[in-house]
């Protein structure tokens, strides 16, 4: 995200805050949650979201007296999904990936100070993973997010550093020196391999996709039990590697071997 020389305008804040307040999780809200998970004045919420709703951007339901996102919205979901030629250029590889290696296969892209799952293909049997497409997560939680963040310019990767992270996972690692070791020796190898910090007893494995400007756009990973996953280590980060590096292709990226 670029630094722009402006002070926002604090009422677009203000609804850009409330329509953010819907998750996937939580689709319905009434108002006093709304402004319990803002900090936005009661009149003012209401208000707001009162104007959002003459534009469709959220309805109410008078019998639950909840609010839910607009239809309307799904016309800024379907400019969206036009866009994200990423995922697009990526599903044969990524299938490819997962039928070779019988795991799990996750892609994430940036949005602005997290990550995005935009892709998801699960192993038929066994182990199955709470990720799903259309979640965010803190860049430094498990593969992707490193993976990703390591290719990002040095100084998008100290303002993310610095942002406050929420408690995803026990063992997630937050000190920013031994994250920067950690996206150093990422960079180097071009993949990253975790192990328990995400979930305990599973390994993943992450690489990054890297777009036009030489800049990680998205990263794919590998996600299976550790015991599965650990004998088949040094071919997968090959499957893996190989993969990501067919998808930056795709995206215009000239690889260097």
């Amino acid at each position: 995200m670029r630094d722009v020389n402006m002070n926002p305008i604090r009422s677009i804040n203000r609804a850009i805050d409330i329509l953010q307040a819907f998750t996937i999780e939580r689709p319905n809200l009434t108002i006093e949650e709304i402004t319990q998970m803002t900090k936005i004045p009661h009149s003012t919420v209401y208000r707001i979201l009162c104007t959002l709703e003459t534009r469709g951007l959220v309805k109410f339901d008078e019998k639950s007296l909840q609010y839910k996102p607009g239809l309307r919205l799904l016309e800024f979901g379907f400019l969206l999904s036009s866009v994200l030629d990423v995922s697009k250029e990526a599903e044969d590889i990524l299938a490819d990936l997962q039928l070779k290696t019988g795991q799990t296969v996750l892609m994430a892209a940036k949005d602005a100070d997290e990550i995005l799952y935009i892709f998801k293909k699960e192993k038929q049997e066994g182990l199955k993973f709470s990720s799903f497409v259309g979640q965010r997560r803190p860049y430094i939680y498990g593969v992707l997010g490193p993976a990703l963040l390591a290719f990002l310019p040095d100084k998008e990767i100290e303002r993310i550093l610095r942002l406050p992270v929420t408690e995803h996972a026990t063992h997630t690692l937050r000190d920013p020196s031994v994250v920067r070791e950690r996206l150093k020796q990422i960079r180097s190898d071009r993949y990253y391999i975790e192990t328990n910090e995400t979930n305990l007893g599973v390994t993943g494995i992450g690489s990054p996709v890297i777009g036009l400007n030489n800049e990680a756009i998205a990263a794919i990973g590998i996600i299976g039990p550790a015991v599965e996953i650990d004998d088949q280590l040094d071919g997968f980060k090959h499957l893996i590697v190989e993969a990501s590096e067919r998808i930056s292709l795709k995206l215009g990226h000239r690889v260097v071997m």
